[in-house]
Order: C-alpha cells, then structure tokens, then sequence
C-alpha cells in the first residue's frame, strides 16, 4: 500500500496525523498499512499506482491526467485566508520593490509557476491573463519552477516578475522563510477552486473508500487532535467525488480560445 499527504511541507506535523488516522483504519479493519507515509519524487507515477490507498493531489490533475487512475475522496478545510470551506485560492505575487499594481501592469513580464497541470498556480493564473492577452500572448515568458516555495524564491531573486502561489504555500513561505516573503507582496487574488483532493486508486473497493472517508472526517473533528489540526491549519473535511472537479478541467479549457497554451 502506498500512502503520502506530500503537497505541504509539514513532515513531523502530517507523521502525528498518520498515526492517528492509521489508528482508526486499522480498527476499521485495514490491515498492512505502512507505518510511515511515503514522501514520493515522481508525483504522478505515484498517484497513478493500483497500490495507492491514499494521497492528496492538484484538482486539475484529479479532473485531467489522474482521472482514469484514482477516486476522490474529498478535501480538507484549511482555516487561513483565502480559504473558505473546501475551497481555496492564489496570491498573485510580486516583489515587494516592483512599482507595478495590478496584473494588466505585467504585459510583457516573467511569469514562473510552479508546474504546468498546477489548478493553483498555473491554470488559476491563466484564467486571469486569458481577458487581456493578444494574440493568444500577455507574457513574454513563462517558465515552471517545480514548487510554489521555488516559485516565491525566483521572485524574491529577480528571475521572474510574477507568479500565482496558493494561500497555503504562501503562509507556509511566511513561516519558514520569512527572508524570501519580506521581498513579496500580492497584487490581487485568483478565483477560488475545489481545494486539493485525497484520493484513493480507482480500484480500491467501495468499503474501504467509505472507511477512509469516515476515519478522514472523524480524525480532524476529534477533540483531542485539535491542537495538531490547528498547527496543520486544517479544520474540517468534506467528502468529494470526481464530479466537484470537473469545474477546473472545464474552466481550463474555456480559455483556450483566448489564450496559447504554456
């Protein structure tokens, strides 16, 4: 079996979570789970594995690349701004020092994202510039650094003018590396979109998708694991299917009439 939660950094923090949620599946009776979650370096050979029993992916992957491979299971509450609900959204980013105010300033600058299938911090950007492009063009690069935290970097460096960074990544960014979020700040915010969805491979038996469901939502509403969830920031769970995702997937492709691909 495999299992991950790797779209944040908050190894310690999600290795006490595991703990308390493999508890519960295994009283359930899930038996083999791994004692440590995976931390995987191939994201998508690993969501798309017949040996995935639970992971936390992007909604346009789940909605695109992923969706002959895995189940939704639903989503997390993430208590931060630019959250709301099961929802979530994007900082539009800029250096601190960059006198431009809005995103029709930028025609012509570097964008960076973190990667191409990225809902946060590709296709929620796209959606923006899509009004105001010309010819299919409103940047004159785009380039993918890999990781919002990568993204944030180039900013704070001066290698790329612009970028859409999830309110999560943000946060986390302020918190551990207050040196690189100093040199920032947000010009504006990206529509909200279905937050990142726990899933499970295609095959996993319905059972054991309505165990996982139920130890999901009856982890983060214990009393006891309160302290945790708030250092996690997260404060509900709800159950999702593949049809809540379809609106990235849908939204992606109304704009590429107006806008080239990336």
């Amino acid at each position: 079996m495999l299992c991950s939660l790797p779209m944040y950094p908050h190894e310690s923090l999600l290795a006490e979570f595991w703990n308390a949620l493999r508890r519960r599946l295994t009283a359930g009776g899930l038996a083999g789970l791994p004692t440590e979650l995976g931390w995987p370096q191939d994201y998508l050979a690993h969501w798309r594995s017949p040996e995935l029993l639970l992971s936390q992916t992007c909604g346009y992957p789940a909605a695109t690349l992923l969706a002959e491979h895995v189940q939704v299971l639903g989503a997390f509450h993430y208590a931060l701004p630019g959250c709301s609900g099961y929802q979530y959204s994007s900082r539009l980013t800029v250096r601190r020092d960059d006198p431009r105010q809005q995103l029709a300033d930028f025609r012509h600058a570097r964008a960076v994202c973190n990667e191409p299938h990225s809902q946060s911090g590709c296709h929620s950007l796209r959606e923006l510039v899509a009004p105001l492009a010309q010819d299919g063009r409103f940047f004159s690069s785009v380039t993918f650094s890999g990781a919002h935290r990568l993204s944030a970097r180039q900013l704070a460096a001066g290698e790329a003018d612009i970028a859409a960074l999830d309110c999560i990544s943000v946060h986390l960014l302020q918190q551990q590396e207050p040196e690189v979020f100093a040199q920032l700040r947000c010009i504006g915010h990206t529509a909200s979109a279905p937050g990142l969805p726990l899933v499970t491979a295609r095959d996993t038996p319905p059972a054991v998708v309505t165990l996982l469901r139920q130890a999901l939502a009856t982890c983060v509403r214990d009393p006891l694991l309160q302290p945790l969830l708030r250092r996690l920031h997260i404060a509900d769970f709800s159950v999702l299917d593949a049809a809540d995702y379809q609106v990235c997937r849908q939204r992606a492709e109304a704009i590429l009439p107006q806008l080239a691909p990336w």
